[in-house]
């Protein structure tokens, strides 16, 4: 059998791969989505993005210790007024935000966060939660977790860059909630989200 070198990539295919590898911290572990929800605990983070429209969403995660392996467990939540336009796009920002510890990513895609409505305070809501093909370390409980979203630009009615169409920006909130904020000027009655479409996951 015979062995790939990295040297016959060149200095430009090199230089690419080490970027990659940089900007996303690894490539991530295995992971194995959990089929119930648990509690959310007290120890979780916060963090979320906004439109330029007004509005946003707010994850919520926790890592856990769970029988030796590390559990991700968390929620998500997103402004009740937001446009149906927005509100349709979320999946996009989900499937492609990461999460990680230490500088490592430990998961590309967030689609096991459980929605929950938009709340004060997230402790005790049920949350998703994924077990990853990685021993728990005892140095993991004080470790540096962190909720990664990506930058996004949504565009309606045509248009380019150079100009036309509605252009909205979907970036990183300053706000702990950005899930609390309003997110349209229509009337309430209009975007406002039936609780009934909040309801937990099976």
């Amino acid at each position: 059998m015979h062995r790939f070198a990295l040297s016959r990539l060149g200095p430009g295919l090199m230089l690419m791969l080490a970027l990659v590898l940089w900007l996303g911290g690894g490539v991530g572990v295995n992971a194995r989505q959990m089929r119930e929800q648990v509690p959310l605990g007290a120890g979780h983070i916060l963090a979320g993005g906004e439109y330029s429209t007004g509005g946003g969403i707010t994850v919520a995660v926790e890592l856990r210790n769970l029988s030796g392996e590390t559990g991700l467990c968390g929620i998500w939540a997103e402004s009740e007024r937001l446009p149906a336009y927005v509100r349709h796009d979320r999946g996009g920002i989900l499937a492609k935000g990461s999460i990680a510890l230490n500088g490592q990513v430990l998961t590309h895609d967030l689609d096991f966060l459980n929605q929950v409505p938009p709340s004060v305070s997230y402790v005790g809501a049920p949350a998703g939660c994924i077990r990853l093909d990685r021993p728990w370390r005892d140095s993991d409980a004080k470790g540096r977790l962190e909720i990664r979203l990506p930058r996004r630009e949504l565009r309606f009615g045509g248009g380019d860059d150079r100009g036309g169409g509605i252009r909205i920006r979907f970036t990183r909130s300053n706000r702990a909630n950005p899930a609390l904020t309003d997110g349209s000027v229509l009337p309430a009655s209009w975007t406002r989200l039936r609780q009934r479409t909040l309801t937990t996951k099976n």
